[in-house]
């Protein structure tokens, strides 16, 4: 596609039309696409005398050539700038990278249905509540309304072969269905009162609640009107973060600031009287003004909604001067998203809803700003060790596996603001307990998969010394992939903290040692651990996985699917040695003989 490019000193000269500009910058890579109503005007805000802010002005020392294309309306301009982002992706743009599925709460179609938190919602199989964008507040509510209305949360299978209650029957946080402890109609009515309290309607639930209570009360049944007076009180504590709400309305609250460290986009939604869930997204390299940072972010955030059927009537928006919630509502609805975009708000409601989220948006912005400046001077301080002016990510990988088995590579990412949970990953491999062959695997895996949306990182962290160093830089050497500097930690004798030496692999001197500032040393230590743990916490529940059915793989006979019924049955290894030969054959697919043959081989 043709573009008609310019450059810095031809602003000027730029047509005072609808359209969207594309920077590039001296190596021709797109940096930053933006819209704008008139060309001219906007992107000559860029380049004026008056002072930018320091973020915009490291945007403006890298534009070498200017490229626009013209549309016949703003509208339109707005369309093709959000397609053109997700073509080119550019590094100072809004992209939303996380690209999982929102969760779930389900309470599936069963006589005795179970509640489960799920990320794949099949319709007819169920009732579903949400999505929540909150993963705490998702396990938080199933924990709730476990200890509410003691819903079970085992498979079906399981609970088709129970012969006595597990233990969540034992310590009263299930009903025991299973071994029928609870009728199908008294069980009925505890699913409705879930579904009365995920919908919204906490009156009806609390209302149901008192009335038991004063009944027992009445009949000197104190002990009873004891619990339901424990049940009102967990059901205030579930609803204690809600702001009341009209319950006919489902309403988004959209907040984002420039902060020192980036973009901080914050999505409140509220649905039925409740607060459902509220997100933070932060952006640390996006630049440019605010009013297209959200018009991007908003464009991006309501089609991925749409895909999992969640848009709200109406979306109110922190205003800026320039936005135009007109303008953003009428390029959404060509798109499949119908919603109402509110600057100002027009109800009290509105308006404490507005407030709460600005409130919490402060406090986004805090956290954010006391883990830049923890992160910050050591990223500065590394990238001057080697030359380089800016970092972005530094990614380190550590190798876990038990005695050669179940050998796990994890790799966990850390920018400016901490921790990139989203880009956690591990990678099974087999490659027994030999490191330098783990190494290698791993690189091949993360990255010369074409398909991973990760970009490379500034830094690639290993624990390991000059070995495992030298071994990753001769499979790099095969691979086509972005450059990246190498750096590697490596252990002291006796495993020492503090004393551990550091070793880097440049150009001109080859594998050297390294010396660092005590804020770097403890923020590579910190990351070093966390990859540690999670390397350990991905290769144990491997190896529990496969440790369940190792023992049971011995006896003649039994595959995969008896197995299967057994653990379902018993619920693990240490109830299946404890049953008698008559428990054993009770099992679905379990013959006499075989139960006779498990028995006797567990007892031998």
């Amino acid at each position: 596609m043709d573009l008609t490019k310019y450059s810095i000193d031809d602003v000027k000269s730029l047509p005072n039309t609808p359209g969207i500009y594309f920077y590039h910058d001296l190596d021709g890579v797109v940096i930053y696409i933006g819209k704008a109503k008139r060309l001219k005007a906007r992107v000559s805000q860029y380049f004026q005398n008056k002072p930018l802010t320091r973020r915009l002005r490291n945007l403006v020392s890298q534009i070498v050539v200017i490229k626009i294309m013209l549309t016949e309306t703003e509208s339109d301009a707005l369309v093709l700038e959000n397609r053109m982002i997700k073509k080119h992706k550019p590094k100072y743009n809004v992209l939303l990278k996380d690209d999982k599925t929102y969760p779930y709460i389900c309470l599936s179609a069963h006589p005795f249905p179970r509640v489960v938190i799920t990320r794949q919602r099949k319709s007819k199989q169920g009732q579903y509540f949400g999505p929540y964008t909150n993963g705490y507040h998702v396990r938080r509510m199933v924990e709730m309304l476990q200890k509410l209305f003691r819903l079970r949360t085992c498979t079906d299978s399981y609970f088709a072969n129970r012969s006595r209650p597990c233990l969540l029957g034992q310590i009263d946080r299930c009903s025991a269905p299973c071994v029928r402890r609870i009728d199908k109609a008294d069980y009925a009515r505890t699913v409705k009162q879930a579904v009365a309290l995920l919908s919204g309607d906490a009156q009806s639930v609390m209302t149901d609640f008192v009335e038991h209570m004063h009944k027992h009360s009445d009949a000197a049944e104190y002990e009873k009107a004891a619990e339901y007076r424990d049940l009102i009180r967990l059901t205030q504590s579930f609803l204690q973060d809600s702001l009341p709400a009209a319950r006919s309305q489902s309403l988004d609250v959209v907040c984002g600031v420039l902060a020192a460290n980036g973009l901080i986009i914050q999505v409140t939604l509220y649905r039925n009287s409740a607060v459902e869930s509220r997100k933070d997204y932060h952006f640390p390299e996006a630049l440019g003004f605010i009013d297209d940072l959200i018009t991007q972010f908003m464009l991006q955030f309501y089609q991925h909604q749409r895909h999992h059927g969640d848009l709200p009537e109406t979306v109110l928006i922190r205003g800026h001067e320039q936005l135009d919630a007109e303008d953003i509502t009428s390029v959404l609805e060509p798109l499949g998203v119908k919603i109402r975009c509110k600057l100002k708000p027009t109800t009290a409601d509105e308006r404490q809803y507005l407030t709460a989220a600005q409130i919490n948006l402060e406090c986004a912005v805090t956290r954010y700003a006391e883990q830049a400046r923890y992160y910050s001077p050591a990223f500065q301080q590394l990238a001057s060790a080697f030359q380089d002016s800016d970092w972005q990510y530094i990614d380190c990988v550590d190798i876990s596996h038990l005695q050669g088995k179940h050998t796990t590579a994890a790799c966990v990412r850390f920018s400016v603001s901490g921790a990139e949970k989203s880009s956690f990953r591990s990678y099974n491999l087999d490659t027994g307990n030999d490191d330098y062959a783990s190494m290698r695997a791993f690189i091949q895996k993360r990255f010369k998969a074409k398909s991973s949306s990760l970009v490379a990182p500034n830094c690639l962290l290993i624990d390991g010394g000059r070995g495992q160093i030298s071994t990753i830089y001769r499979e790099l050497q095969t691979m086509d992939c972005p450059d990246f500097h190498l750096l590697a930690i490596c252990k002291a004798p006796g495993r020492r903290s503090g004393q551990e030496r550091y070793y880097a692999l440049t150009l001109e001197h080859g594998i050297q040692q390294l010396q660092f500032s005590d804020v770097v040393l403890r923020m590579l230590e910190n990351i070093r651990d966390h990859a540690h743990r999670f390397a350990i916490t991905k290769q144990r529940q491997k190896h529990r996985k496969a440790s369940l059915s190792t023992t049971l793989d011995q006896i003649d006979g039994l595959g995969p699917k008896r197995i299967k019924n057994l653990l379902h049955y018993f619920g693990g290894m240490a109830a299946i040695k404890k049953a008698t030969i008559k428990q054993l054959h009770q099992v679905p697919g379990i013959s006499y003989d075989m139960a006779k043959r498990i028995y006797e081989f567990l007892h031998a």
